[in-house]
């Protein structure tokens, strides 16, 4: 059970030895950062209360999926009212980044983030002609949706779902008004909108940009007219590690390899299943040497040198092989959800 010290989520594991699912208790200390796991029938403990640093209360939502001491275990629900409560109030609203201001993606990320708000879902996606009637039918379908749909571009853009306490009138502010023009970038100089350009979305009420939030990430017809706008040629495949999101890296690394005259072509979200993770590790495994920890010293400007930590929690990982490049870039953008 939840007290004000700390939250209880009810969570799975999948136990490989046995083939079978056991549900969790998992209790989450914020102030010592400590984790607690009980079997949920039994009230069995798996593991007693245990300090461990990386984790903080943003990496615990429903749909979360966190690795403990090599365990993976999918968060599915609230483990008590309390917590319940408290992540109810929680307010989920939608933004889309799109035209100029996609050049500027990395920022808008570093500040989001800067400002407190947790960015549960993310992905760059463009409308698929083949199934564009689709959307043509929500407009005539559900009015109350026919503003936001008029409003999704034509060309690639980045959905986003954003959490956090008051999170609507929070990034209405940092965003700024829609309207450059009327004077808001001369006396909000700093907002989203005036740094970057009107090319973000954003819902003219909490309640909208909560069923957006829901269309589009969650309505499956929906999924279908939008797809990935992964190109797969002349490209190549970054991925920031969970250590580097977990430290509010994304934005900064973005904007480094946008400045270094790349362009991103594709991006998305996402929460490796452990066994995702080794099908696609696997052609290393056994084959990459131990490398002494140098990078800081004889290339002090590459990512890893500047947001990694060591040889393991090095920031990002990128296709060493340019082979590789399409098979990795098909797994990822179009063989896992």
């Amino acid at each position: 059970m939840a007290t004000p010290n700390n939250l209880a989520f009810i969570g799975e594991w999948f136990k490989n030895d046995t083939e079978t699912v056991q549900q969790l208790i998992v209790s989450f200390y914020p102030s010592e950062k400590a984790i607690e796991l009980f079997e949920r029938k039994t009230k069995k403990v798996i593991l007693h209360k245990t300090k461990i640093e990386d984790l903080s209360q943003s990496d615990f939502f429903v749909g979360a999926k966190l690795l403990i001491f090599g365990k993976q275990i999918n968060i599915i629900g609230y483990g008590d009212s309390y917590t319940k409560l408290k992540y109810g109030n929680e307010q989920r609203i939608f933004i889309m980044v799109f035209s100029e201001a996609l050049q500027h993606i990395g920022e808008i990320l570093h500040a989001i983030t800067k400002n407190d708000l947790h960015i549960r879902q993310l992905n760059m996606l463009k409308i698929d002609d083949n199934y564009s009637w689709i959307l043509k039918n929500f407009c005539t379908e559900q009015s109350e949706l026919s503003y936001f749909v008029d409003n999704i571009p034509s060309n690639s853009f980045v959905a986003m779902e954003l959490t956090g306490d008051n999170s609507y009138i929070r990034f209405k502010v940092l965003c700024g008004h829609a309207n450059s023009s009327d004077g808001a970038n001369i006396s909000a100089s700093t907002t989203l909108r005036a740094l970057y350009g009107t090319g973000i979305y954003f819902s003219n009420s909490a309640i909208s940009s909560n069923m957006e939030s829901k269309l589009i990430f969650s309505n499956n017809d929906v999924r279908l007219c939008l797809k990935s706008s992964v190109l797969l040629k002349n490209s190549t495949l970054c991925i920031i590690k969970p250590h580097a999101v977990r430290q509010g890296l994304t934005g900064e690394i973005i904007t480094q390899i946008l400045e270094k005259g790349f362009i991103v072509s594709a991006m998305k979200m996402m929460r490796f299943e452990r066994a995702n993770c080794e099908e696609f590790m696997g052609v290393y495994k056994g084959v990459i040497p131990e490398f002494e920890d140098i990078a800081r010293i004889t290339r002090p400007h590459t990512l890893r040198a500047q947001f990694g930590q060591n040889k393991i929690l090095n920031a990002i990982y990128c296709t060493d092989l340019e082979e590789d490049t399409m098979l990795e870039l098909d797994y990822i953008f179009k063989f896992l959800p």
